[in-house]
């Protein structure tokens, strides 16, 4: 069934009480695109590269799901009614994440997020036969308060930076719900990413192809004097 995103996003509207109560909201599947298309053109793009800050199939892909034309403004509403966002609309950060089998360098990285809202978009999830990994996405949706301050913000980080291990993720899940997505089902997860801590699994090395995420943030409330400002510095380098 071809999907019309012109009102794909309307979904939101109806489920705003639930991204409010429960932390994250889950969107109708993708998977009647052309991922595979869209997988072989961003990763053209972004080479051997785990992280890249959004390249030109990545924005093209974007661009045709009206992310900023009908998703941004939905947000941006809500960031101003029930955070107190005063910042722009296009305080944005668009990522793309490519992780090969059997690469456990980049996992169990827990973190808060800097931005208001994180929007992960399934590409290419692998497949393997057995129970192992295969990158999932593990959460704790709305562990902390919204930060008031970029030091509350950054104190807050700081004392979950404990937990950012696999034993560390072990020891959380005995004090507070985690859930676990594995995007199989390609669809796309929106979750309040600066008050829930995330991670992901590593992929299993014997994971029939990459997996490939497209990572949507939006809205930071510090953008200035903010964590995720020097860490942004610090990945473009």
């Amino acid at each position: 069934m071809k999907i019309n995103f012109e009102n794909y996003w309307d979904f939101l509207d109806n489920n705003i009480d639930k991204l409010l109560t429960d932390g994250y909201i889950k969107f109708p599947s993708i998977s009647s695109l052309n991922l595979k298309k869209v997988d072989k053109l961003i990763t053209k793009d972004i080479s051997s590269r785990t992280y890249t800050e959004l390249c030109d199939e990545h924005q093209n892909f974007i661009d045709k799901l009206f992310i900023n034309k009908y998703l941004a403004p939905k947000l941006f509403e809500i960031a101003n009614k029930e955070f107190g966002y005063k910042g722009l609309i296009s305080n944005q950060y668009h990522v793309s994440r490519r992780v090969i089998p059997g690469n456990r360098i980049d996992k169990y990285k827990a973190h808060f997020d800097s931005h208001i809202f994180t929007l992960v978009i399934p590409i290419s999830i692998p497949k393997v036969n057995n129970k192992e990994s295969i990158g999932e996405l593990a959460f704790f949706p709305k562990l902390r308060v919204f930060p008031k301050n970029p030091i509350g913000d950054f104190l807050g980080k700081l004392w979950f930076n404990k937990y950012a291990s696999k034993d560390g993720i072990k020891k959380l899940e005995k004090k507070y719900p985690m859930l676990i997505n594995s995007f199989e089902n390609y669809e796309p997860l929106l979750f309040f990413g600066n008050t829930s801590f995330h991670t992901n699994l590593p992929v299993s090395e014997n994971a029939d192809s990459h997996r490939l995420t497209l990572l949507a943030h939006f809205f930071d409330p510090f953008p200035k004097y903010g964590v995720g400002n020097l860490l942004r510095k610090i990945r473009s380098r």
